[in-house]
C-alpha cells in the first residue's frame, strides 16, 4: 500500500503533471506540422488547439467517467491542473524561436518523460481494471479487457474528435480510431492485471504492487528503447509473422503448394510414358 500511495502522490506533482501536459502537446504539435493546414491552424485558431490539447491531455480520465457511468467532464474541476495545461500548451507553442518544441522533440526530453507516461498508463489501467471489477464482477473477463485497453489507450481514442475540432481530413491515419502500440500495451498490461486479479499461476504469485512495479518497469524500458529504435516496426513484423500462422496465411500457402504438385503430378507421368 505504501508503495501504490507513493505512486499516486508522484503522479499528482507538478512537475510530473506538467511533463504529461507538456508531451500531449508536443505530440499534437507533431501532428499538425505534417500538414500545411495544421500548421495554418496554429495561428488562426488558437482555441480550438487550446480545446484539442485539453481533450487530449484528459482522455485517460474522461474515458473512464463515460465507459462506467459518472460525469465525463468531472476531472476538469481541478483549476489548478488545467491551469498548469494551458501553461504547458502555450509554452510549447508559442515559446519564442520555438525552443520549448525543439526542447520537447530532443531525444533527452523524451527519455525524460518516459516513465512520466509509463506511469500514468500503469496508474489508469489499475484504476480502470479495479472500477470494472465492481461493477461486472472478477468473471467479466471482455468487459475489463475492453475498458482497461480503452481507458490506457487514452488520447489514442479520442484523436477522431480532435481531428474534428482542427478540420483534419477524415482519411488520414489519425482520423479513426486504430489499434496503435499504445493500445497493444494497454491491452497487454490489463490482461496481466486480470491474470493477478484472479490469481493464475501464468505470473508465478506476483502481487499486484509487485506486477505494477515490474510492468512500470518494462513500460519505461520499453519507450526509452523507442527514442532510440523503431519498436513499433519490430512489433509489426511480429503480428504479421502471427496472423500468417494463426489466421490463414501459411494454410493457403501450403494450399497452393500441394495444389501446384498435384497438377505437376499427370504431366510428368505423360511424359515418362512418351
Amino acid at each position: 500500500m505504501h508503495w501504490q500511495q507513493l505512486l499516486k502522490q508522484l503522479s499528482n506533482h507538478i512537475v510530473f503533471r506538467g511533463l504529461h501536459h507538456a508531451f500531449i502537446a508536443v505530440q499534437l504539435r507533431d501532428e499538425l506540422w505534417k500538414t500545411s493546414a495544421g500548421r495554418r491552424s496554429q495561428k488562426m485558431r488558437p482555441f480550438t488547439l487550446w480545446l484539442t490539447h485539453i481533450l487530449l491531455s484528459y482522455a485517460g480520465d474522461i474515458l473512464v467517467s463515460l465507459l462506467l457511468g459518472s460525469l465525463p467532464l468531472e476531472p476538469l474541476n481541478n483549476a489548478q491542473d488545467v491551469a498548469l495545461c494551458t501553461a504547458a500548451w502555450y509554452i510549447v507553442f508559442y515559446s519564442p524561436f520555438d525552443v520549448a518544441y525543439a526542447v520537447g522533440r530532443s531525444a533527452a526530453c523524451r527519455c525524460l518523460v518516459a516513465p512520466v507516461t509509463a506511469l500514468n498508463q500503469v496508474l489508469h489501467i489499475e484504476r480502470g481494471v479495479q472500477l470494472a471489477t465492481k461493477i461486472y464482477g472478477r468473471s467479466a473477463t471482455l468487459p475489463i479487457l475492453i475498458i482497461g485497453t480503452v481507458i490506457g489507450s487514452g488520447a489514442e481514442f479520442l484523436k477522431p474528435v480532435a481531428a474534428l475540432l482542427i478540420n483534419r481530413c477524415q482519411l488520414q491515419n489519425v482520423a479513426y480510431v486504430k489499434l496503435s502500440t499504445n493500445s497493444k500495451l494497454a491491452l497487454l498490461v490489463t490482461w496481466l492485471y486480470l491474470v493477478q486479479l484472479n490469481h493464475s499461476r501464468l505470473l508465478l504469485g506476483l502481487r499486484r504492487c509487485q506486477l505494477q512495479l515490474c510492468v512500470l518497469l518494462a513500460l519505461t524500458i520499453f519507450r526509452i528503447l523507442a527514442v532510440f529504435h523503431r519498436m513499433d516496426h519490430f512489433i509489426w513484423q511480429l503480428e504479421n509473422r502471427l496472423c500468417y500462422a494463426l489466421f490463414g496465411g501459411l494454410n493457403a500457402d501450403l494450399n497452393k503448394f500441394f495444389k501446384r504438385k498435384i497438377a505437376l503430378a499427370p504431366r510428368t507421368s505423360f511424359s515418362k510414358l512418351d
